[in-house]
């Protein structure tokens, strides 16, 4: 059985109450290939990146499903891109992840920031990395700068 998660978006022509009925049909679509939903997700509504059908902004959805019979795959992407109200759909194959290991990877997305000077800060439990200390490392480069600039070798 592999694990695949389906990404989709949906007009927001549609109000709260009709999503949530387009997703019943969706997983309801899945279910009657043989799918189990295992995870899903409400990405929010976001502005399109180009407009289609003359449509600008969409409900964003992530569903992840397990699947026995790959062949039913096909059907499926099918019926999903024939789904009026559905703008665009994707389907892409990923490894299962338990609801500890997504909190997991959460939380390392938020740990690993770049700070807005340019300098990478990696926030651990040991150590963070403090504004002073920041501070100090761009006293050190405008110090490096000025002696720099007044070298005569300057071309």
């Amino acid at each position: 059985m592999k694990n695949y998660e389906l990404l989709y978006i949906v007009s927001n022509q549609y109000t709260e109450e009709e999503k949530e009925q387009i997703k019943k049909k969706i997983n309801a679509t899945i279910e009657k290939y043989g799918g189990a939903i295992g995870y899903e997700e409400f990405l929010g509504k976001k502005k399109l990146a180009y407009p289609i059908k003359k449509i600008l902004h969409g409900y964003y959805q992530a569903a992840e499903f397990a699947l026995a019979d790959e062949t039913k795959l096909a059907q499926i992407n099918n019926e999903l891109r024939l789904d009026k109200e559905i703008i665009r759909a994707q389907i892409i194959i990923k490894p299962q992840m338990t609801a500890a290991e997504i909190k997991r990877k959460k939380d390392r997305a938020f740990q690993d920031r770049i700070h807005p000077a340019g300098e990478r800060i990696i926030y651990t439990k040991e150590k963070k990395k403090t504004e002073e200390e920041v501070k100090i490392k761009i006293k050190n480069l405008d110090e490096k700068l000025d002696e720099i600039l007044k070298d005569d070798n300057i071309i």
